[in-house]
This record gives C-alpha cells, structure tokens and sequence, in this order.
C-alpha cells in the first residue's frame, strides 16, 4: 500500500483523512491549512482548527501566512486534541482576539506532489462530476470523512445534493486536467 503525502489526500479506494476538514481550495496559488480560533490565555496563544494531516504542519518553528503576513509558530501545545499556538509578533490575547478567524496558509508549491492514484482534495473541488452514460450530475463542492470511504458531496444547477461514496466502484476516472470526475452510479444513486 502507497502512503499518502503528509497533507489532506485523497483517493477512490482507500481513505486517508487524519483531520475531519479538507484543505481549503487554492486561492492566489495559497493553500488553506489551517484557521485561527479563540485565544487561549493572556500571553498571545490561539486554538488552531488543522485542515492539513500533515503533523509537521504547526511544529515549533515553522513559517506560515496567517491572515496574509509571514509568521512563525513560536510555541505549541495540545488541548482536547488541537493545537494552541502562539504565532511571532502576538503578544497578549488583544493581539490573538485580533487574529481569530483568519485563515493560516502555505504556499502551493510547498506541497509534495501525490502518489500516483491519490489526489489533494482542494485540487478535487470544483471538479464536473459526469457518469459513465454522459449524464451532467453536478460539481463536486465538498469532501466527507466517513470512517470507511471518503464520501464527494455533489451539487447540481438547482443546489440539490447528491452524496457519491469514493469507492473504487463508482469512481471511474479523476481527470484534473479536463476538470472532470467520472463516476459509475450505484442503482439509486442519483434518484431524487
């Protein structure tokens, strides 16, 4: 079995996802891995929502853009499973309260790219998802982490949603260069 790169992938057989969220879609060549939450004490720590699985993402040390300006993570620690962290240049909680909500970001091409068979999610959203017969399902807005298989959230022209599990199955053909998913729907499936 192929291990996945150390960031949100996925693929049509197998289920990779160590964080519930995805990776935020690319915007302006960044990739969302993460967002500031509340602030955590006096001295400038925040709660950190990871949208990355990748552990390394948040280590002491580390550079990433946190609403739009370089920062380094300066401290780390965990409560209740998530990091809190204290970023360069946040001092006190007025500076953390100011940070809440904003995304944290990397550059894309400090991503790995994926194994053969395996796909980043952000690259995945927005994708036409078409069936095998050429029948138009919709765009895929959303990837779900059920335990067994991924599952791609599908939204057609009139915002109706159809749930398409990521097996080996259904799915035909990733083809992000013609922004295309091709899938094999189960019986039922695409019943409204």
């Amino acid at each position: 079995m192929t291990t996945p790169p150390p960031d949100r992938v996925t693929s049509t057989a197998r289920n990779v996802r160590e964080h519930p969220p995805a990776l935020a879609p690319a915007r302006d060549g960044r990739i969302t891995v993460g967002r500031v939450g509340a602030p955590w004490g006096l001295a400038g720590h925040v709660n950190v929502t990871t949208l990355s699985s990748n552990p390394e993402r948040f280590r002491v040390g580390a550079e990433l853009l946190v609403a739009g300006v370089n920062r380094r993570v300066e401290a780390l620690s965990e409560r209740r499973g998530h990091p809190v962290v204290r970023f360069s240049d946040v001092r006190d909680r007025d500076g953390a309260e100011a940070l809440r909500g904003a995304p944290i970001e990397i550059e894309g091409e400090e991503l790995p790219p994926p194994p053969e068979g395996w796909h980043y999610v952000h690259d995945m959203i927005g994708l036409t998802v078409t069936t095998v017969g050429g029948v138009d399902v919709g765009e895929l807005v959303e990837v779900l982490g059920t335990g067994a298989n991924d599952v791609y959230v599908v939204r057609d022209g009139a915002g109706r949603e159809v749930l398409v599990p990521a097996t080996a199955e259904v799915i035909r053909e990733v083809d992000l260069a013609r922004s295309r998913l091709l899938i094999d729907p189960l019986p039922g499936l695409l019943d409204v």
